[in-house]
């Protein structure tokens, strides 16, 4: 796995294409937008939010999949919407002959650049990255920092970070086998004891732990929305400020 560098882009007046309308496309819009970007979503359909911004003329909407030179003048690119493979690669083709840095969403070989999980207050910013071993890892980071994580520890916030070999490992095992978890059981998984095998050197142990934790959410009753095992570990949310 490569190691990135850290770096901050101005976007400003640059424009990034977005490949991809769905949900995950969606999100990368709304996180690139205020940052003075160019957007221009390249998909056959998108989400209404995503629709809603092209009506305002906020970003530009290509009303089709991708084709070959859609990249031309992009600064920086995203793939969101990565269930074609013959896409990805073909994005990646263009890119790698235009020289335009490309994130393809879960699929770290292609990419050149990743995104970090971010928190922010005012003018401070906080970028954290696993270097794309654990998305979950990286979140649980944010959470922190920003004061949203519900599930408690008592470890020191970079004990976690000892974690990310083997979320890795364990990450590429479920890809592999094309089984997809519930974000938040991924986070209900990210446990002090499992941090105390770790640190203690007992890393088979951690491993089996792990993975048996992983593979409670391939069978319980959670929806995509909800995931039982977090909600029973999670701290209450906080009231709403009115």
């Amino acid at each position: 796995m490569p190691l990135y560098y850290p770096v901050f882009l101005d976007l400003r007046g640059r424009r990034v294409v977005v490949v991809g309308g769905g949900a995950m496309g969606e999100e990368k819009v709304t996180r690139l937008m205020p940052y003075g970007a160019e957007v221009v979503v390249v998909s056959p359909d998108v989400t209404d939010e995503v629709a809603g911004h092209a009506e305002d003329g906020q970003i530009e909407w290509i009303k089709r999949p991708y084709r070959r030179g859609d990249l031309e003048g992009a600064f920086i690119t995203i793939v969101a919407d990565t269930s074609d493979d013959a896409v990805n690669q073909a994005v990646s083709e263009e890119a790698r002959e235009r020289n335009v840095p490309l994130n393809v969403a879960d699929v770290t070989h292609l990419c050149t650049w990743i995104t970090p999980s971010v928190a922010r207050r005012g003018e401070v910013i906080v970028a954290t990255s696993t270097g794309g071993a654990s998305p979950a890892l990286a979140r649980r980071f944010r959470e922190i920092l920003n004061g949203e994580c519900r599930l408690e520890s008592r470890h020191e916030l970079m004990d976690f970070a000892d974690l990310a070999p083997l979320l890795s490992e364990a990450r590429l095992q479920l890809l592999d086998k094309g089984i997809r978890l519930n974000l938040d059981h991924w986070q209900a998984c990210l446990t002090d004891e499992l941090i105390d095998l770790v640190q203690a050197g007992d890393v088979e142990r951690a491993r089996q732990v792990l993975m048996d934790s992983l593979l409670v959410g391939t069978t319980c009753d959670c929806t995509n929305d909800v995931c039982e095992m977090y909600e029973e570990m999670a701290a209450p949310s906080a009231p709403a400020q009115l």
